[in-house]
């Protein structure tokens, strides 16, 4: 079932503020994941958080009530009020008018490209964000249409931008291993392939999945400088130094 979830945070001064809201966006994408339910869209208000989910009703349930204990939790940390929070939930079988309902949310005039905060830019490929998968609703709706019902003038020369990675994830972990010598099951490779699918656009799920890590080790990893990433992007993207074991 698709419901269009209004979640009321207006108490919250701090929600305006990018750092807060990036967390909340994290939140719901890691309950999403932990409740088997599809994050199709967001979009952030003045004074609202606008989600569109796909999940049964206990699912939709076990999410909402994670991110908004979560929520209220980094609120009082941060030494602000958060208030009571409401979501109307709406069920709807039509996917693109509920994404567009979630994506005219920041209410920009300059259209649903001139703002963050919303998925419209994950939707459209203008963005790679680890807290926002757009695969899923890519199946379900046309991202031109979305765009033209939210508003938005003719897109940008290019589009739809090119795929981010032109290798595959296990091409792309044996050049990392192939630059420093070593076979792709050796831990010594997995920063330098962090590091490598990040330029590449993949996404911190996919890289955990690879290595069989979680995706905390993850961006641990991708924290830690890599002196020899250069190295690797000049070995993938050349057609000769990319012929790897």
């Amino acid at each position: 079932m698709v419901e269009r979830v209004e979640v009321d945070l207006r108490g919250t001064q701090a929600f305006s503020g990018a750092v807060f809201r990036y967390a909340v966006v994290e939140r719901v994408a890691r309950s999403c994941l932990g409740h088997g339910v599809a994050f199709l869209a967001f979009g952030f208000g003045t004074a609202n958080l606008r989600l569109v989910l796909d999940g049964d009703e206990a699912g939709i349930r076990e999410v909402l009530r994670g991110v908004k204990v979560g929520t209220a939790r980094a609120a009082l940390r941060w030494g602000v009020t958060l208030g009571r929070g409401t979501h109307v939930r709406t069920s709807s079988h039509d996917v693109t008018s509920a994404v567009v309902w979630a994506h005219l949310a920041p209410g920009d005039e300059r259209g649903p490209l001139a703002t963050p905060w919303s998925s419209h830019r994950d939707l459209l490929g203008f963005r790679y964000a680890s807290f926002f998968d757009p695969r899923v609703v890519r199946q379900r709706v046309d991202p031109r249409e979305v765009h033209a019902r939210c508003g938005g003038e003719a897109l940008p020369d290019g589009w739809p931008p090119p795929p981010a990675a032109p290798h595959e994830v296990s091409s792309l972990l044996r050049i990392a291993a192939a630059v420093l010598g070593v076979l792709p099951a050796d831990r010594r490779c997995f920063r330098m392939f962090v590091h490598l699918s990040r330029a590449y656009g993949l996404r911190t799920g996919d890289i955990a999945h690879a290595l069989a890590l979680t995706p905390r080790r993850v961006r641990q990893l991708g924290a830690q400088a890599e002196p020899l990433l250069g190295v690797a992007l000049t070995t993938a993207g050349h057609p000769t130094l990319s012929r790897v074991p």
